[in-house]
């Protein structure tokens, strides 16, 4: 009798150890902050906006803060326009699409 206590002691001390690391897993780390880039000009934007999208350029945008965030964010990708005139940033490695527009970039560069 004494041997399946200590059986079950072990076994259950084992098994809170695993859901404790298991849960530490899927814990989300302390949100990271963008550093701030500056406000770029816009006729600069516009620029770099046509270049990139002609020579299909992977690049990182920062966007201003939208009703969501709190802080500017980054966004990576390559830009298109769809025949309505909008333009998006698709991210094919993280399956992501963006819908912009040109007054919520805060910086780009090439990535």
């Amino acid at each position: 009798m004494q041997s399946k206590q200590t059986s079950l002691k072990i076994v259950s001390k084992n098994l809170q150890a695993s859901y404790r690391q298991f849960m530490d897993d899927f814990t989300s780390p302390a949100e990271v902050v963008a550093p701030l880039l500056p406000q770029m000009p816009s006729f600069q934007l516009q620029l770099f906006l046509s270049q990139a999208q002609a020579n299909h350029y992977q690049i990182m945008l920062q966007m201003q803060p939208s009703l969501t965030e709190t802080h500017p964010y980054n966004i990576h990708g390559v830009l298109k326009t769809l025949a309505s005139g909008q333009l998006v940033l698709v991210n094919r490695r993280q399956h992501l699409t963006h819908l912009i527009t040109v007054d919520q970039i805060r910086y780009l560069q090439r990535a």
